[in-house]
């Protein structure tokens, strides 16, 4: 993540989900023995150096330790975790000179006017895990010296019960997408309070994205309206219309060339309104050179990505993860935009037309990146999964960042049959944009041209027997 040096502490699901997103160092009670509400073990958040001195190396402490047992009548442990651990947390950081990032929740608005802003006067819920984050708030904002405050729900995905409440409404989603929004909020030095959060729905309306639910009505104690205002953090993050994912590589001393190259017809683009996510899976640092270059005339964000090397799956997973734009437009490296309408295109569409989920265009196929050949035109089919890729491939699909899946990481030559299917059996068909955007390049030595015929036949018969 750049040179920002981040510790997340604790491990339950938000922050395993940041430090899977991120790979950021983290600290947890069950793995290093860390307690949030002991000050004599935070000495396991600094390290030794020079015989006696201590230092410690973080710029940014993200607590998402705490006690979150909702509607639990054990007072002392909710205040121990949610106060006065917090306390020891707070002196640690300035003492420090660490900023805090703290992970509060949306019932400190559950007694308040709808659609909460961060002025809003907050009057929590009736109960002590409410009573005592608030309090937890007022702490770091009355005595952290550098903090950002971030209020919100995050839910496992997919929805883990068989119902889902139609009653209760609220900014809330699924822990994949809140850990990207605080992640951007993070690398983007956001500081002060900030309510986080996507468009305002139900918890039936959330959980039916991932599965199908009964319609169940929420108990008479949980708040039923947990809605935020959520203005200040659209305009803090200015979130783009299009992420450009790219997954590097080597390349075989090649794909500084062709990263080169796409960056260049990027650059051109009419539509504007984007970023680029580059994810380096090479061995050297070649492609952040090129990173380099371009950093000061794109926006551009350059990670380097450690996990399933020579695999293609979690490069482009990668990429994926760590783009904030609405759209991620999919551009693999040796791939580039077809001309500089190309990004104007679809958005026309896809803001004419805001039901979309995704979508595929049109491509070329070009050994020199300068002559093109073979025009290649999408079409659905539901044998597509046997290996009939009537819909090209990943270059020409662009889809919305709320409904992201990633790639099966265990395919390496059928990961993108696989990916259609399971977007159509989520979605339904992809929309097909009748014009050219793209262009897939096939030179010799591309990675899919490397595997052999008997990992491809193995990854037939993976797939006849999930879909058979």
């Amino acid at each position: 993540m750049g040179k920002l040096k981040v510790l997340v502490l604790g491990d339950g699901l938000l922050g395993s989900e940041i430090v899977k997103q991120t790979e950021w160092d983290y600290i947890s009670r069950k793995e290093h023995g860390f307690d949030i509400t002991d000050a004599k073990t935070y000495h396991l958040l600094t390290s030794v150096e020079f015989g006696s001195i201590q230092h410690c190396k973080y710029d940014v402490i993200l607590n998402c330790i705490a006690n979150t047992d909702t509607y639990s009548t054990d007072k002392t442990s909710h205040w121990k975790t949610n106060y006065e651990g917090l306390s020891h947390l707070i002196k640690f950081c300035n003492d420090w000179k660490i900023k805090l990032v703290h992970i509060s929740t949306d019932y400190v608005y559950s007694g308040s006017d709808t659609e909460a802003s961060e002025n809003t006067v907050p009057v929590h819920c009736n109960n002590w895990y409410g009573y005592t984050k608030l309090l937890g708030d007022g702490l770091v904002q009355l005595q952290s010296n550098n903090y950002l405050l971030c209020r919100c729900t995050h839910k496992p995905k997919p929805f883990p019960y068989d119902g889902a409440w139609i009653d209760q409404v609220g900014n809330f989603d699924y822990v994949s997408n809140i850990s990207k929004l605080i992640i951007s909020m993070i690398t983007n030095n956001l500081s002060g309070l900030y309510n986080v959060g996507t468009e305002t729905k139900t918890i039936y309306e959330l959980a039916s994205e991932t599965r199908k639910v009964k319609k169940i009505y929420a108990p008479k104690e949980v708040p039923k309206n947990l809605s935020m205002n959520l203005d200040k953090l659209n305009k803090g993050l200015d979130k783009p219309f299009f992420s450009i994912a790219i997954p590097t590589y080597g390349y075989n001393g090649r794909g500084v060339e062709f990263l080169d190259f796409s960056l260049e017809i990027i650059s051109r683009q009419t539509f504007t309104n984007f970023e680029v996510v580059l994810s380096d899976h090479s061995e050297d640092d070649t492609i952040k050179e090129v990173y380099e270059k371009w950093v000061n005339k794109l926006n551009i964000k350059y990670f380097r990505n450690s996990k399933g090397r020579g695999i293609i799956s979690p490069n482009i997973n990668n990429a994926m993860r760590l783009c904030s734009g609405e759209w991620i437009k999919v551009l693999f490296q040796d791939d580039f935009l077809y001309d500089e309408k190309s990004l104007e295109i679809q958005a026309g569409l896809l803001k004419s037309q805001p039901n979309i989920m995704w979508l595929m265009t049109k491509f070329f196929h070009s050994n020199d990146g300068k002559t093109f050949y073979r025009l290649y035109s999408p079409r659905w089919n539901n044998m597509i999964w046997t290996g009939n890729n009537t819909m090209g491939c990943p270059t020409g699909m662009t889809l919305k960042n709320k409904n992201l899946i990633f790639f099966d990481e265990g395919l390496n030559w059928l990961m993108d049959v696989d990916y259609y299917k399971r977007m159509f059996d989520l979605h339904g068909e992809p929309s097909i944009l009748d014009e050219i955007t793209a262009v897939n390049r096939t030179w010799g030595n591309r990675l899919t041209d490397t595997i052999p015929q008997s990992l491809k036949n193995k990854e037939f018969e993976m797939l006849k027997i999930k879909y058979a």
